[in-house]
């Protein structure tokens, strides 16, 4: 049976383990984080988790001590999908030293995004074989799929405007239709660019004439929001699974996700927490998710966005936070295979 083990606890609330080591106490982190135990799993049949995802991340060595699991990882790009109606899967892909394998994954953890900058950097045709087939996954292949565009996930986030600040944006399908546009100034962005790409800002409207003349050259759509000028900092509220965390950003550049920053680890307040749980339930529920939000001087927030199973981790967190991943799959795994 799938289930993990955790160090007993004596009766002062500490580790054996520490205690026999003579250790310190554990670094804990800001939110409302867990123990992060050693896992002791096996399965009865022989499992294979597909984790898609860069090379220079390397999920085996987390997933060793699981008996019975065998772990394959490769990228978007790598892997091309077979897809059978009774819900089984073969993936071809080639591995990080360029070696071609197949495999019939029981289970995928997704933490690559499906899209990239350029047309050939698009990956549906990949996820909609998973799709197809059923495989059960971290997120689930159909909130990705719900969750690929802007516009989309958005139209999700205002469902719940009670709950949450969004900032007020519009949508524009092609160049054509900008004639109107809200109040200057304002940040636009094309398609679903990531990282800061395919965003302007505009302080008049003669400027983003300009910009329409360029847009109307491509077939993409345009989202205009509102541009905070009074940003004190960014807010990234983080959860996977249970686990959340919340840091702070400052950055002297207007794109808070570019450049040189100092990114700060804060408390995870009840709105924090309430941002984060409310998104988890969206496209039929996300376990790994990022909010990401304005907050300004006269003590306003402002959510811009949501990302997904995709979502970056901290540097300084990074190993940390691939365990609880790792613990959070086994635990979707016991519950997709309860017999195992």
């Amino acid at each position: 049976m799938l289930g993990l083990k955790k160090n007993k606890k004596d009766k002062d609330g500490k580790r054996k383990s520490e205690k026999k080591e003579k250790k310190g106490k554990d670094k804990k982190s800001v939110g409302s984080s867990e123990d992060v135990a050693a896992p002791v799993y096996s399965t009865k049949a022989q499992r294979t988790l597909l984790v898609i995802d860069s090379e220079s991340r390397d999920w085996a060595p987390l997933f060793s001590p699981v008996q019975g699991l065998k772990v394959e990882q490769c990228g978007w790009k790598d892997m091309i999908v077979q897809a059978e109606s009774n819900g089984q899967a073969l993936v071809n892909f080639l591995t990080a030293t360029k070696e071609t394998k197949v495999c019939q994954p029981d289970f995928v953890l997704v933490r690559q995004l499906v899209r990239g900058l350029c047309e050939d950097e698009l990956y549906t045709n990949a996820l909609y074989g998973l799709l197809f087939a059923g495989i059960p996954a971290v997120n689930s292949i159909d909130s990705i799929h719900q969750g690929l565009e802007r516009p989309a996930v958005y139209a999700a986030l205002r469902g719940g405007k009670d709950k949450f600040p969004l900032i007020p944006m519009s949508y524009y399908s092609h160049a054509k239709a900008m004639r109107f546009t809200p109040d200057f100034p304002l940040v636009a962005k094309i398609g679903s660019a990531e990282a800061g790409y395919g965003k302007m800002r505009f302080q008049t409207s003669d400027d983003f004439g300009d910009f329409r003349g360029v847009v109307a050259l491509h077939k993409d759509y345009v989202t205009l929001e509102k541009l905070i000028e009074d940003r004190e900092y960014d807010i990234r509220v983080q959860k996977v699974g249970t686990h959340l965390r919340a840091y702070k950003r400052m950055n002297s550049n207007w794109k808070g996700n570019v450049g040189t920053c100092v990114l700060e680890e804060i408390e995870v307040t009840d709105t924090f927490r309430e941002w984060a749980e409310e998104c988890g339930k969206l496209f039929g529920g996300m376990d790994i998710l990022t909010v990401d939000a304005i907050h300004s001087k006269d003590g306003k927030d402002y959510i811009l966005e949501i990302n997904d199973t995709a979502s970056g981790f901290a540097p300084a967190n990074m190993e940390e936070d691939m365990r609880h991943v790792r613990d959070l799959v086994l635990q979707r795994m016991h519950e997709a295979y309860p017999d195992d």
